[in-house]
């Protein structure tokens, strides 16, 4: 291994990059009392929460592959500096995998924002399918498991918008049963054990099979949602209006009926169905309703 002789200790950590040699024409570059140059990787996310969060922050996340040497080094030059803890919780979650495998440009299988756009999935789906792996696993991502996820959504915005239409009539609340008073337990117990969303996800659904009245349900459901964050409150009744996600998807399985490609053309009515509408093919093109 090859030392820097300018350091005390071969394991010290560089603050301060000068813009000589090889960094010479790099593109961060400000004066400084040691030259031009940039800061370290780790000096730069201490300055950063420094400054805006403070020097002592309460939740700091990343990867687990940061654990070792950058959160590390993050402590050491920030509590020397400040003489108080950096950091009250660390949170660092483990790889997501797709179809088995470490995602690469290479393999094909690197995945942007836009890809989960062209394919018309509501970004509360995709919370779904997370929220489906405690972060401190492995999750493996597929297409499957996240039209899965979609049409679970789709399940789960059909059931608030009917709750909410069953209990407009009926806005008395009574007391709380029991099995509401353990639902609501349960949920807190799990968002609290270290952020067990998998099993919050559960008693979610249970909440949802459960005997305990509309209006209680539907209450459960709008608590249990702002930790969730999955747009219970604005779900609405439609009154005419098509979903966008629903409406392209029809558009794309009219392209596919037009090209006589009957197979996805089947395949997308089904995925339409799967999310509460049915598509039906008319003389100007198709026409689509609330299953």
């Amino acid at each position: 291994m090859n030392a820097d002789a300018g350091k005390k200790n071969p394991a010290d950590f560089a603050l301060w990059f000068k813009a000589v040699g090889r960094f010479k024409d790099h593109t961060m570059r400000w004066e400084s009392p040691w030259g031009v140059g940039f800061p370290g990787w780790h000096i730069e996310c201490s300055a950063m929460c420094m400054k805006y969060l403070g020097e002592t922050i309460d939740i700091h996340t990343g990867g687990i592959d940061h654990i070792a040497v950058h959160h590390e080094n993050e402590i050491a030059q920030s509590e020397a500096v400040t003489g108080k803890p950096f950091v009250h919780y660390w949170f660092h979650y483990d790889f997501l995998l797709v179809d088995g495998q470490k995602m690469s440009k290479s393999l094909g299988n690197f995945y942007t924002i836009d890809d989960i756009k062209k394919r018309n999935i509501n970004p509360l789906a995709l919370r779904m399918l997370f929220f489906q792996t405690h972060y401190q696993q492995i999750m493996n991502f597929t297409w499957e498991s996240l039209d899965s996820a979609q049409t679970a959504y789709a399940r789960l915005q059909n059931i608030i918008v009917d709750l909410k239409e069953k209990t407009e009539q009926n806005e008395v609340e009574g007391e709380i049963s029991s099995e509401a008073k353990k639902l609501k337990i349960d949920f807190t117990n799990a968002i609290s054990d270290n952020l067990q969303m998998p099993k919050a996800m559960a008693i979610l659904w249970e909440t949802v099979k459960s005997k305990i009245s509309d209006k209680e349900k539907l209450n459960l459901l709008l608590d249990f949602d702002q930790i969730l964050g999955l747009g219970f409150k604005d779900m609405k009744k439609e009154t005419g209006n098509i979903p966008e996600g629903i409406l392209k998807l029809a558009q794309e399985r009219e392209k596919a009926r037009l090209a006589k490609n009957f197979n996805r053309s089947d395949e997308i009515r089904k995925m339409i169905e799967e999310r509460g509408y049915q598509v039906k093919d008319a003389d100007s093109g198709f026409e689509i309703k609330r299953k």
